[in-house]
């Protein structure tokens, strides 16, 4: 019934397991109460009985005390092999195997993080002319994204739960990977989002809805060029923004810690490059999303596409 209710709330990990430590101290110290009452009133069998069960239980809070609320590493732990055992009799997976399969379906899972395989909400572009965006953001439209991620939240469109994985599996992947596990995994969709002219800036809109949309954030920069350099140069469209960042867990001592960092946006930007007047000489050209480069420029023929393109967000 306590895990039952507890779901109502969302605790992280940490915390949780606190709460379920103290419960379980509680109960044992019951069990061992019974035990004895067993013993004293002469039924010394089952009474021994509920002794044992009660000492074994006893055993695994003090390794549970240790685990969540200190930084020591508990004496006699047994847990791995037993672990290792229950894996091999009952048929059980490799745990951090297991552990990168619950990641691998994070990834895919609840939080919908799209890639190419899918067709973000702004419709499908060619990925050869799409690239990353950085985006600069200022306290208000901080604010609105933490707003939105709020929104996300308390429409179920977002789950900061780490994908489901318990406090030993994030500890694997920790160990194994050095890097941060984000509660929301690699990013959450964001159901509608623009890009609107302000002066020469471009400034990324977005919300649940168009009539909730809210400034968050304004481009710097397009594939490794500043804007201010392919402003006039090429026409620009949002391709896809993911909500990312949030609460984290990174290893501690000796057990996964949890932070907290803002969340942010990331984006793609899909190019088109703009018309240019036919010419047949030879003549020296911006790439706006490269180098300078020489090309030939033939009658009424395009210039080529970048060769650079976008292989994942950064």
């Amino acid at each position: 019934m306590i895990n039952h209710y507890l779901g109502y709330v969302n605790l992280n990990v940490k915390l949780k397991n606190r709460i379920y430590t103290v419960l379980g101290v509680i109960g044992d110290i019951y069990l061992l109460y019974v035990s004895i009452r067993w013993i004293q009133n002469g039924y010394a069998l089952r009474g021994s009985l509920i002794l044992l069960v009660a000492l074994i239980l006893a055993y695994f809070t003090v390794m549970n005390v240790f685990y969540y609320f200190t930084e020591k590493k508990p004496p006699f732990d047994v847990s791995p092999k037993i672990e290792k055992v229950l894996g091999k009799t009952l048929g059980g997976t490799d745990p951090a195997a297991e552990a990168e399969r619950k990641a691998a379906e994070q990834a895919r899972g609840s939080n919908n993080l799209l890639n190419g395989a899918n067709i973000p909400a702004n419709g499908y572009f060619d990925s050869k002319k799409i690239l990353p965006g950085k985006v600069a953001v200022d306290i208000n439209q901080r604010t609105n994204i933490a707003r939105l991620a709020d929104q996300l939240q308390q429409m179920n469109l977002m789950a900061p739960d780490y994908g489901g994985l318990g406090a030993r599996e994030l500890g694997q992947q920790l160990k194994q990977h050095h890097k941060p596990i984000f509660a929301i995994g690699l990013g959450v969709n964001i159901p509608y989002f623009e890009l609107q002219h302000d002066g020469n800036d471009l400034v990324v809109y977005a919300g649940i809805n168009q009539a909730q949309k809210a400034p968050m954030g304004k481009i710097t920069t397009v594939g490794l060029q500043p804007i201010d350099d392919v402003y006039d140069k090429v026409k620009l469209y949002l391709a896809n923004v993911i909500l990312v960042g949030g609460p984290f867990m990174e290893l501690g001592r000796n057990e996964p810690i949890e932070k907290q960092a803002p969340y942010t946006i990331r984006v793609q930007l899909a190019y088109e490059r703009e018309a240019t007047e036919p010419e047949t000489s030879h003549s020296t050209v911006s790439d706006p999303v490269g180098n300078l480069s020489t090309h030939t420029l033939h009658h009424a023929q395009p210039m080529a596409a970048p060769t650079s393109r976008m292989k994942r967000y950064h």
